[in-house]
């Protein structure tokens, strides 16, 4: 049960100053309101100061009439242009939440209700371009670090009256603000429903960033796909949005969810919608090339070189083998060195700062892809194909941690059973893929005669023209 402010100023003042403790951004004035006291309190660093005195408080001198405190409030809120909050802060909850969001509160002796100024002026991240998605047409703006920043540009981008952004506060220590976007004309209500209710039953203390959320949103289990992805570009959450999709972002993270986010369209990209169609089925025939040659390619080949070297090409058998009797290592042990050693270097290289990593790349492609095969240590083979299947890793970005994990799996199953484990990963993989379970949506796209025409846009790409005419 939320506590109500008390019609006493020092009652109130006291809860609140008690409630920030020894807090050295808390800030406290005593001021006059029409003959009668009243108390400003804000968060100093969050506020503009400026703002507060130019907009709120030097037309409130200006003020006079002979009122009860209850009269000066609502003749302040209801026949003044100053620009109050409408919704008044009438709990010590309510106060708590204003105040660590910038906002001013003025209270006045003998009302159990504090006026609200928006006031806001914290230092915040501006608008940058996107540094994880890009693209070669479109806007270079993404979202920043500030969630009431975000919802302008979503509502600059979807500028119906479909658009419903609602919000929420998560995290029981942090209280932070998660905004919930759906276009009322598309949505699925079941869905919605049942991501406020997992969003309301967190019980995290803390909540810095939409990757806390992930995990709630989507149930799916058993698996290492997930129905939920990110992005940091405006443009593309609208069109999620606008196609039913339902997109969460938490204040103070620059990346927002998308749920449901089906298996096909990692393989699209903002680019393919403004490229010829025949050269974007071309480059969507290479992501999909990509994303099983990263799977798959280490353990096909330590599957082959080691079990059935006789279905190999004769000069390869050779090279295969010449390489494995100058090197001290089996072939198996060779493949899960490199595989691990690169996974290494990418991650020293994301986590050091730009200019440290750009020196750890070059030395280590110097140590490993040089010093290393002189003296004999590895195979020149076996890293080709280890180092290839981590380049095309990077072609889905989206998909790295899942092809990451899989591809250490094929490896390690194929390098002990051969053929059939390599099989048996194949079937594993499918499972993995069609076990998702997105909101009672089919995760991979269903080939039947119904959907005919979807699946030529899916793997394919139909011109606009072709879709306009499908959607009449």
């Amino acid at each position: 049960m939320e506590e109500h402010l008390y019609r006493s100023l020092e009652k109130n003042r006291e809860i609140i100053k008690n409630g920030f403790g020894q807090s050295v951004d808390y800030f406290e004035k005593d001021i006059n309101i029409l003959g009668h006291r009243a108390l400003i309190i804000m968060c100093e660093d969050l506020t503009d100061i400026t703002n507060l005195w130019q907009v709120n408080l030097r037309p409130l001198n200006n003020l006079k009439s002979d009122f009860t405190p209850q009269q000066v409030y609502e003749y302040i809120t209801q026949n003044t242009t100053i620009p109050f909050n409408s919704q008044a802060a009438d709990t010590f909850e309510k106060v708590q939440f204003f105040l660590t969001a910038g906002f001013t509160l003025i209270l006045i002796e003998g009302v159990d209700k504090a006026l609200v100024a928006p006031t806001q002026g914290y230092p915040a991240r501006g608008i940058s371009s996107p540094e994880a998605e890009g693209s070669l047409r479109g806007t270079r703006e993404s979202f920043c670090d500030t969630g009431r920043k975000n919802m302008a540009l979503i509502r600059r981008r979807i500028r119906s009256k479909g658009l419903i952004i609602e919000t929420m506060q998560v995290g029981t220590a942090t209280k932070t603000e998660v905004s919930i976007y759906y276009h009322r004309d598309y949505y699925d209500e079941k869905m919605l429903k049942s991501i406020k209710k997992h969003l309301k039953d967190i019980n995290l203390p803390i909540i810095t960033e939409s990757g806390f959320l992930a995990p709630f949103v989507d149930t799916t289990k058993g698996s290492v796909f997930s129905a939920v992805s990110y992005t940091e570009k405006p443009d593309v959450f609208s069109a999620k949005i606008c196609e039913g999709k339902i997109g969460i972002i938490a204040d103070g993270c620059p990346f927002a969810l998308i749920y449901p986010f089906l298996f096909n369209e990692h393989f699209s990209t903002n680019d393919d919608y403004s490229q010829r169609p025949y050269f974007v089925s071309f480059t969507k025939f290479l992501r999909y090339t990509a994303f099983v040659i990263a799977i798959m390619l280490p353990g096909l080949y330590i599957a082959l070189a080691d079990f059935s070297p006789e279905s190999l090409p004769e000069k390869l058998i050779f090279y295969i083998f010449s390489s494995k009797e100058s090197t001290p290592l089996p072939l198996f042990a060779e493949a899960i060195i490199i595989v691990i050693t690169l996974e290494i270097i990418k991650e020293a290289g994301l986590r050091l700062p730009q200019a440290i990593g750009h020196t750890v790349s070059f030395v280590a492609a110097l140590i490993i892809g040089d010093s290393a095969i002189n003296a004999g240590l590895i195979g020149s083979a076996v890293l080709i194909v280890c180092a290839v299947s981590t380049i095309m890793s990077f072609v889905v970005p989206s998909f790295y941690e899942a092809v990451t994990v899989l591809r250490i799996v094929f490896l390690i199953v194929s390098g002990v059973f051969g053929g059939l484990g390599f099989a048996f990963c194949c079937v594993f993989l499918m499972l993995n893929i069609v076990n998702v379970n997105a909101a009672g949506i089919s995760y991979f796209p269903k080939i039947t005669a119904e959907n005919k025409g979807e699946l030529t846009d899916i793997f394919l790409k139909s011109s606009w023209r072709s879709l306009n005419r499908k959607k009449r």
